[in-house]
Protein backbone atom coordinates (compact mmCIF):
# COMPACT_ATOMS: atom_id res chain seq x y z
CA UNK A 1 0.00 0.00 0.00
CA UNK A 2 1.40 3.61 -0.87
CA UNK A 3 3.45 4.97 1.90
CA UNK A 4 2.96 8.12 2.78
CA UNK A 5 6.36 9.42 3.70
CA UNK A 6 6.75 9.19 -0.56
CA UNK A 7 4.18 10.76 -1.54
CA UNK A 8 4.80 13.82 1.03
CA UNK A 9 8.52 13.70 -0.03
CA UNK A 10 7.33 14.02 -3.80
CA UNK A 11 4.88 16.51 -3.25
CA UNK A 12 7.57 18.63 -0.92
CA UNK A 13 9.75 18.37 -3.72
CA UNK A 14 7.64 20.65 -5.60
CA UNK A 15 6.55 22.80 -3.08
CA UNK A 16 9.65 23.16 -1.13
CA UNK A 17 12.91 21.54 -2.30
CA UNK A 18 15.21 22.65 0.62
CA UNK A 19 12.70 21.82 3.34
CA UNK A 20 13.42 25.64 4.35
CA UNK A 21 9.78 26.52 5.77
CA UNK A 22 10.02 30.08 4.75
CA UNK A 23 7.55 32.64 4.58
CA UNK A 24 7.61 33.56 0.69
CA UNK A 25 4.86 35.65 -1.53
CA UNK A 26 2.63 33.43 -4.02
CA UNK A 27 0.48 34.01 -6.02
CA UNK A 28 -2.66 32.47 -3.96
CA UNK A 29 -6.02 31.53 -5.36
CA UNK A 30 -7.24 33.56 -7.93
CA UNK A 31 -8.82 36.75 -7.09
CA UNK A 32 -7.16 36.50 -3.46
CA UNK A 33 -4.73 39.55 -4.27
CA UNK A 34 -1.10 39.29 -2.61
CA UNK A 35 -0.52 36.31 -0.70
CA UNK A 36 2.13 34.41 1.39
CA UNK A 37 3.42 30.58 1.61
CA UNK A 38 5.22 28.66 3.89
CA UNK A 39 6.25 25.55 2.32
CA UNK A 40 3.16 25.83 -0.68
CA UNK A 41 0.60 26.32 2.56
CA UNK A 42 -1.29 29.84 1.62
CA UNK A 43 -2.24 32.12 3.16
CA UNK A 44 -5.56 32.85 1.60
CA UNK A 45 -6.67 29.25 1.33
CA UNK A 46 -5.27 28.60 4.65
CA UNK A 47 -5.52 31.71 7.15
CA UNK A 48 -5.28 30.10 10.39
CA UNK A 49 -3.18 27.04 10.05
CA UNK A 50 -0.63 29.65 7.66
CA UNK A 51 -1.14 31.47 10.73
CA UNK A 52 -0.22 29.07 13.56
CA UNK A 53 2.86 27.80 11.23
CA UNK A 54 3.77 30.84 10.54
CA UNK A 55 4.43 31.39 14.65
CA UNK A 56 6.52 28.97 15.07
CA UNK A 57 10.58 29.57 14.86
CA UNK A 58 11.73 29.00 11.12
CA UNK A 59 13.78 26.44 11.81
CA UNK A 60 11.11 24.53 13.66
CA UNK A 61 8.11 24.28 11.17
CA UNK A 62 8.72 20.88 9.47
CA UNK A 63 7.00 19.08 11.51
CA UNK A 64 4.01 21.25 11.44
CA UNK A 65 4.04 21.72 7.82
CA UNK A 66 3.96 18.06 7.79
CA UNK A 67 1.22 17.73 9.78
CA UNK A 68 -0.97 19.97 7.85
CA UNK A 69 -0.54 18.06 4.62
CA UNK A 70 -1.09 14.52 6.55
CA UNK A 71 -4.39 16.06 8.28
CA UNK A 72 -6.04 18.05 5.25
CA UNK A 73 -4.79 15.83 2.42
CA UNK A 74 -3.62 12.22 3.23
CA UNK A 75 -6.73 10.03 3.57
CA UNK A 76 -7.43 6.04 3.83
CA UNK A 77 -8.08 5.73 -0.04
CA UNK A 78 -4.57 7.13 -0.77
CA UNK A 79 -3.05 5.10 1.85
CA UNK A 80 -4.89 2.21 0.20
CA UNK A 81 -3.45 2.58 -3.73
CA UNK A 82 -1.04 -0.49 -4.63
CA UNK A 83 1.30 2.28 -6.33
CA UNK A 84 2.98 4.86 -4.86
CA UNK A 85 3.69 6.17 -8.08
CA UNK A 86 0.35 6.75 -8.69
CA UNK A 87 -0.62 8.37 -5.21
CA UNK A 88 2.60 10.37 -5.06
CA UNK A 89 1.13 11.99 -8.36
CA UNK A 90 -2.54 12.39 -7.39
CA UNK A 91 -1.39 13.39 -3.64
CA UNK A 92 0.59 15.84 -5.05
CA UNK A 93 -2.08 17.19 -7.17
CA UNK A 94 -4.43 17.52 -4.49
CA UNK A 95 -2.29 19.73 -2.53
CA UNK A 96 -1.54 21.64 -5.82
CA UNK A 97 -5.51 21.78 -6.71
CA UNK A 98 -7.60 20.53 -4.76
CA UNK A 99 -8.44 16.33 -3.46
CA UNK A 100 -11.84 16.33 -5.79
CA UNK A 101 -9.99 17.56 -8.96
CA UNK A 102 -7.18 15.28 -8.59
CA UNK A 103 -9.84 12.09 -7.93
CA UNK A 104 -11.74 14.02 -10.87
CA UNK A 105 -8.71 13.99 -12.79
CA UNK A 106 -7.83 10.13 -12.16
CA UNK A 107 -11.04 9.21 -12.88
CA UNK A 108 -10.53 10.64 -16.57
CA UNK A 109 -7.26 8.74 -16.72
CA UNK A 110 -8.84 5.67 -15.68
CA UNK A 111 -11.57 6.22 -18.51
CA UNK A 112 -9.31 7.46 -21.18
CA UNK A 113 -7.57 4.05 -20.46
CA UNK A 114 -10.74 1.18 -20.33
CA UNK A 115 -11.56 0.31 -23.99
CA UNK A 116 -14.86 -1.14 -23.75
CA UNK A 117 -15.27 -1.05 -19.62
CA UNK A 118 -18.21 0.42 -18.21
CA UNK A 119 -16.44 3.72 -17.61
CA UNK A 120 -16.18 5.05 -13.35
CA UNK A 121 -18.33 7.95 -12.96
CA UNK A 122 -15.89 11.45 -12.94
CA UNK A 123 -17.19 13.15 -9.96
CA UNK A 124 -14.25 13.33 -8.24
CA UNK A 125 -14.88 11.39 -4.94
CA UNK A 126 -13.18 8.83 -3.87
CA UNK A 127 -14.96 5.28 -3.48
CA UNK A 128 -14.69 1.71 -4.20
CA UNK A 129 -14.99 1.63 -7.41
CA UNK A 130 -12.20 4.27 -8.19
CA UNK A 131 -9.73 2.76 -5.46
CA UNK A 132 -10.52 -0.81 -7.35
CA UNK A 133 -10.32 0.18 -10.88
CA UNK A 134 -6.67 2.34 -9.82
CA UNK A 135 -5.31 -0.73 -8.33
CA UNK A 136 -6.34 -3.35 -11.03
CA UNK A 137 -4.53 -0.54 -13.82
CA UNK A 138 -1.13 -0.79 -15.08
CA UNK A 139 0.34 1.73 -12.98
CA UNK A 140 3.03 3.24 -15.63
CA UNK A 141 0.04 3.47 -18.30
CA UNK A 142 -1.56 5.10 -15.22
CA UNK A 143 0.78 7.77 -14.46
CA UNK A 144 1.38 8.27 -18.11
CA UNK A 145 -2.89 9.25 -18.72
CA UNK A 146 -3.01 10.39 -14.98
CA UNK A 147 0.07 13.55 -16.32
CA UNK A 148 -1.73 14.12 -19.67
CA UNK A 149 -5.19 15.06 -18.27
CA UNK A 150 -3.69 16.22 -15.32
CA UNK A 151 -1.54 18.68 -17.80
CA UNK A 152 -4.99 19.04 -19.76
CA UNK A 153 -6.64 20.75 -16.65
CA UNK A 154 -3.95 23.33 -16.63
CA UNK A 155 -4.79 24.30 -20.28
CA UNK A 156 -8.15 24.51 -19.41
CA UNK A 157 -7.37 26.63 -16.86
CA UNK A 158 -5.64 29.00 -18.65
CA UNK A 159 -7.73 29.17 -21.99
CA UNK A 160 -10.68 30.03 -19.33
CA UNK A 161 -8.28 32.46 -17.51
CA UNK A 162 -5.60 33.70 -19.64
CA UNK A 163 -4.38 35.48 -16.81
CA UNK A 164 -3.14 32.54 -15.27
CA UNK A 165 -0.85 31.78 -18.22
CA UNK A 166 2.36 33.07 -15.98
CA UNK A 167 1.76 30.10 -14.41
CA UNK A 168 1.27 27.18 -16.83
CA UNK A 169 4.64 26.56 -17.92
CA UNK A 170 5.44 25.65 -13.75
CA UNK A 171 1.86 23.53 -13.98
CA UNK A 172 2.88 21.76 -17.20
CA UNK A 173 6.18 21.19 -15.40
CA UNK A 174 5.04 19.71 -12.22
CA UNK A 175 2.20 17.99 -13.88
CA UNK A 176 4.76 15.89 -16.58
CA UNK A 177 7.31 14.67 -13.36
Amino acid sequence: MADWNTAFNWMMDNEDASRACKTVPDAGPAGAGPCFAISGINSAAWPTQFAAIEAISQDERGPAVQEFYHDNFWNNSLAQVASDDVCKRVFDFAVNGSTHQAVQCLQQALNSMNGSGTPLQEDGGWGPMTLAAVNAANADALVAAFKAQRAAHYRAIVAANPARAPFLTGWIARAEK
